[in-house]
């Protein structure tokens, strides 16, 4: 029983994580108007750190890296929830020359996986990091291959040979079968990847486990250089391994999402009730990525957002559908509109929405926008949930017109009860009159 509520916390939480509108109204008509620095509610190195006390906390990684004519998409997401009492992370890469999508997403438990006092660092006087999953275990999570089915309750997991002391908690899914299993105890020692036994009142579930991890760490003095981000992950599907080893560091400020970074008016601090949010939208990216054996350099601007604080509740979760975009003439932006939950966005309507834009001056503005998601859209075959495959923005106080467009279709986490689109897109069209490109991410939460 306690395993069931664990998961069906984590997957309902997972999918209220939003960034609600701001009481403050952008600016609408006239010439833009920067938003004050100095009225800014985070501050670096400071706000790097953990906020102990923050119902939530995640340090999120995504973008485009290249290797030649060869592109590739990548999310590298660390989160910690100490009001839901879970984390998790999520991995994924797009291989757009082969048409391919590798994801998988790992719901870490207290307290023998993950300690939420200590899993990133907190005293700013001290190196900066954010770990989730042992890189020297071959047990990082669990995936059901087979949910088998004639479950009645949850039934028992047993983790094999390859270390001491792990343990694991199934839950029950649809028509009888395995919903999902968590592992509560990683144990020590796993050198090898150990079998995964399920047994109960039911027949043929069958799961696997998988190594999993991700490390974050920067030096304490200015963390928002000599970034090494590492990770590895085994796609849900295919267990096809990913491994990732890069270093990014930033150039310019930071990207205050709402020009203030915090969705209120009153700034005081009150992590319980307001979402704080900022991005390093020029992490200027080198390293590696390990695709199922192929080392493969790359290089590539990339883009991390930091948000902690609080981010709405089960009861009433939100919905959002986001865009950003890195363009070629040196801005920034950040677009996204909310709907309500079991809604699922308007095709070929302009909906009002919220942009936050970064010139190459590093200048923030906070204004009216409109995106339009358009046809064609792309269904998945694992949740039967469509998402659209590119999206208009229109910024009329900026004169902006251009249209985010996903390379491929398939770019889904299909987490059980809380299935995302996380993507990246090309730009193409105008900003101020002139023609413009770039790189961009598509992200719809339904």
């Amino acid at each position: 029983m306690i395993g069931t509520v664990i998961a069906a916390t984590a997957i309902v939480a997972m999918s209220a994580c939003a960034s609600p509108a701001p009481q403050g109204a952008p600016q609408s008509s006239g010439t833009p108007i920067p938003v004050a620095a100095d009225s800014a509610a985070v501050s670096l190195p400071e706000d790097m750190y953990l906020h102990l006390g923050a119902p939530t906390e995640w340090w999120w990684n995504i973008g485009t890296l290249r290797s030649g004519d060869r592109v590739f998409g990548f999310e590298i997401n660390a989160a910690g929830f100490p009001v839901n009492g879970w984390a998790f992370t999520q991995v994924m890469l797009t291989d757009v020359q082969n048409g391919k999508h590798y994801q998988s997403t790992t719901v870490y438990l207290p307290p023998k996986s993950w300690d939420p006092q200590h899993w990133a660092e907190s005293d700013p006087t001290k190196d900066w990091f954010a770990r989730l999953g042992d890189p020297a275990s071959q047990l990082g999570g669990i995936v059901v291959t087979d949910p088998g089915s004639g479950y009645t309750s949850a039934p028992t997991v047993t983790i094999g040979d390859g270390g001491t002391g792990a343990s694991a908690i199934a839950t029950l899914g649809t028509d009888g079968g395995v919903g999902v299993v968590l592992v509560s105890d990683p144990g020590t020692g796993y050198t090898s990847v150990p079998e995964i036994t399920i047994s109960g009142d039911g027949t043929g579930a069958k799961a696997v486990a998988y190594p999993s991890y991700v490390s974050m760490s920067a030096q304490g003095d200015d963390p928002t250089q000599g970034l090494h981000i590492e990770a590895l992950m085994a796609d849900e599907a295919t267990l096809t391994p990913v491994q990732f080893d890069l270093t990014e560091s930033q150039q310019g400020s930071p990207f205050v999402v709402w020009g203030s970074g915090v969705n209120s008016t009153d700034h005081a601090l009150d992590l319980q009730h307001k979402n704080y949010y900022y991005s390093l939208t020029h992490l200027q990216t080198t390293g590696t990525i390990t695709l199922d054996g192929e080392k493969i350099p790359v290089t590539g601007e990339t883009w991390m957002d930091h948000e902690y604080g609080a981010f709405g509740d089960s009861a009433n979760p939100v919905k959002w559908n986001l865009t950003d975009q890195q363009l070629d003439n040196g801005w920034t932006l950040s677009n996204y509109f909310l709907s309500k939950a079991g809604e699922d966005p308007p095709t070929d309507v302009a909906v009002p929405s919220y942009s936050t834009l970064q010139s190459p001056d590093g200048q923030m503005y906070y204004v009216a926008s409109t995106m339009t998601p358009l046809a064609p859209t792309w269904k998945s075959p694992v949740t039967g949930e469509t998402y659209y495959t590119s999206v208009r923005v229109q910024i009329p106080l900026f004169d902006v017109d251009f249209t985010v467009t996903a390379p491929i279709g398939d770019q889904e986490f299909p987490t059980q009860g809380a299935p995302v689109y996380e993507g990246i897109g090309s730009v193409d069209g105008t900003f101020q009159g002139e023609p413009v490109t770039g790189d961009g991410w598509i992200e719809q939460a339904h």
